[in-house]
């Protein structure tokens, strides 16, 4: 339990890394990929608040496992996770553009800081608008502020900065089937580490294609991780409620002793 909501709450957050707005003019000149801007805009789910029920698989060389965990967003304001196995809840999460907490039942510990703290830590730059955007199936960057390169594939575009972040390379790609993203990847190469995050399929959520299952591959120097979300119930824009209190008597993470 404790793994599987960890690595939920910190390497889809590392997934987000290194994303700062590359400030430039139009992404293309072609009619074609401003065409293909337009069209990806125009799939952009647009809430207020998301209520999710998703299926959790975490897997590393050493340990599997599947808990069921519940994605609560107002949108620009909260993201709220709940992990729990056999309906008992194991762990939970509050992350706000200022803070971000979370504590585990299970181990009796729990972690309270912030971007900033948990962007040094990883060594990438990460914020609450990346979070709220990769879990919804958005590119992590706003390709209208960006000057980036676009190669066609098979199925699409496979969109890189002009100018890459130094130490990080940075790459997604967008179908022309959906006009969604199909995959993001973020890696730093001088340090072994790389993350790629897929989606697999598609559903229609509020008119809009939505992401049916993420999954998320992380690579530390060739320690892998492998987190599979599934997403079985969507509701948008319905009051809800994002619970959380620490509980008394629990130990504070040390995100430093790594």
């Amino acid at each position: 339990m404790k793994n599987a909501f960890y690595i939920l709450s910190i390497l889809i957050l590392t997934g987000c890394g290194g994303s700062k707005g590359v400030v430039g003019n139009s992404s293309s000149e072609d009619l074609t990929t401003l065409k293909l801007i337009d069209q990806y805009y125009e799939n952009e789910l647009d809430f207020k608040t998301l209520d999710a029920r998703t299926r959790l698989q975490y897997r590393d060389d050493k340990n599997s496992q599947a808990v069921t965990v519940s994605i609560r967003i107002e949108k620009d304001k909260k993201i709220w996770l709940n992990a729990s196995l056999l309906g008992i809840t194991g762990a939970r999460a509050l992350i706000t553009p200022d803070k971000v907490q979370f504590y585990d039942k299970l181990n009796r510990q729990y972690f309270d800081g912030d971007f900033e703290f948990l962007s040094q830590y990883l060594g990438v730059a990460i914020d609450f608008s990346q979070l709220q955007r990769l879990l919804t199936g958005q590119a992590v960057y706003n390709l209208r502020e960006g000057t980036y390169n676009f190669e066609q594939t098979e199925t699409g575009y496979n969109v890189t900065p002009r100018k890459q972040l130094s130490g990080i390379e940075l790459l997604f790609s967008i179908s022309t089937n959906n006009f969604m993203v199909e995959k993001q990847e973020v890696s730093q190469p001088k340090d072994s580490v790389s993350l790629e995050v897929v989606y697999d399929d598609y559903q229609t959520v509020g008119g809009k294609p939505f992401p049916t299952n993420i999954a998320i591959d992380a690579n530390d120097n060739g320690d892998h991780t492998y987190v599979e979300i599934v997403f079985k119930n969507i509701d948008l824009d319905k009051a809800i409620r994002f619970p959380f209190s620490i509980p008394s008597g629990y130990k504070e993470v040390d995100l430093d002793a790594r």
